[in-house]
């Protein structure tokens, strides 16, 4: 079985640099991806934002050091000593569910980690937390992943693909860390080993992970798809030594909804995404052109998604509903007639919100 390898991505591959060693050599092995990673390289997608300077000077700094406090949040927990170890029971996995929603996560799910959970080797994305990680082999030290959902403000997302959804995606992303870096020094002041995954050091990818750890299934999106808020969450993990009992993954008919509904598909501005399937470490994704879709990242000056905001899973769908949809084309169908008649192909607002509204300002 392949394994997963954060330097096949497209972040990690765009971050690297024309002419030097590690360049060279990750396309010698993978050509295809060199001449569409080349047309986007170099490029900081919020610089072409369709705003004047002006609005970029007063709203840019919302979230222009939030790497600096995921740093911070890093460097507590890398820095926090194991504390002397309490005896906890397997079934205090209830208790830190709840304890991960106290600090803030949406949902929250316990999986135990493979070797393959892992990435065999890390893409060199950590610059912001001063790790130089390009090609290092990940320790798989840890058998126990507490992974976690935070849930984007609905108001932004349906913005999208204008700045309002960027704004909630940074938010989310340093939200995660703040859930993740508490959950991980409350582990360690157990006794135990943790460290905690955010966006600017993973160890495993994390779609998987939520899947195995019961809080959604793939959609076509190759997002994560919960229940109760579609695929408008980003995800978190925390990986110990602490045993405790797992979840297991759930299938309430996704794929089968997706096929039918495929809004995102449709919406897709750059038309990345498609119902062609694939097989990555036993979980089914589906063929997605990641250079395309951040093509449309530059062209628009943020990271889109259309493709969360067009889910119905993402608007709200009737959870009683929701549990009847499997193995049942006409509840699902009665799903997607509802949805459409409610807010057609998606629920686009286009009237700026009033945190980003200059039209008041003094004279």
């Amino acid at each position: 079985m392949k394994k997963y390898d954060e330097r096949e991505t497209l972040f990690s591959r765009i971050s690297l640099e024309k002419g030097t060693k590690e360049y060279e050599e990750f396309y010698a092995k993978n050509p295809q991806y060199q001449k569409d990673d080349d047309s986007i390289r170099g490029v900081s997608f919020r610089d072409n934002l369709r705003k004047s300077d002006e609005f970029k000077k007063r709203f840019f700094p919302l979230t222009a050091n939030n790497k600096l406090f995921i740093k911070n949040l890093h460097d507590l927990v890398e820095n926090f000593e194991v504390k002397e170890r309490q005896v906890i029971e397997h079934s205090f996995a209830k208790n830190l569910k709840e304890i991960g929603k106290y600090y803030g996560a949406t949902d929250v799910g316990m999986m135990k980690l493979k070797d393959s959970s892992y990435y065999e080797y890390l893409g060199g994305l950590s610059d912001e937390i001063g790790l130089d990680t390009y090609g290092k082999k990940v320790k798989r030290t840890f058998n126990t992943a507490i992974v976690f959902t935070v849930k984007m403000d609905l108001e932004f997302m349906n913005r999208a693909p204008h700045f309002e959804e960027l704004l909630t995606t940074e938010e989310a992303y340093l939200k995660v860390a703040q859930v993740g870096a508490r959950i991980a020094v409350y582990i360690k002041s157990l006794g135990y080993r943790a460290m905690f995954n955010h966006s600017e050091y993973y160890l495993a990818p994390l779609v998987p992970l939520a899947v195995d750890a019961g809080l959604g299934e793939i959609g076509i999106c190759n997002h994560l798809v919960t229940k109760e808020h579609g695929n408008n969450v980003r995800l978190g993990a925390v990986f110990t030594n602490l045993q405790v009992d797992y979840d297991q993954p759930i299938e309430y008919g996704l794929n089968d909804f997706c096929k039918i509904c495929s809004l995102c598909m449709m919406n897709c501005p750059s038309k990345s995404i498609t119902h062609k399937e694939r097989m990555v470490n036993g979980k089914r994704f589906f063929k997605f052109d990641d250079a395309s879709c951040f093509a449309l990242w530059n062209n628009s000056g943020t990271d889109c998604g259309t493709c969360i905001q067009s889910c119905p899973f993402t608007q709200g769908v009737d959870l009683f509903k929701v549990n009847q949809m499997k193995d049942n084309p006409k509840m699902m169908k009665q799903i997607m007639e509802e949805y459409l008649e409610e807010f057609g192909r998606r629920n686009y607002t286009k009237k700026e919100l009033s945190i980003l509204n200059l039209e008041d300002k003094d004279d």
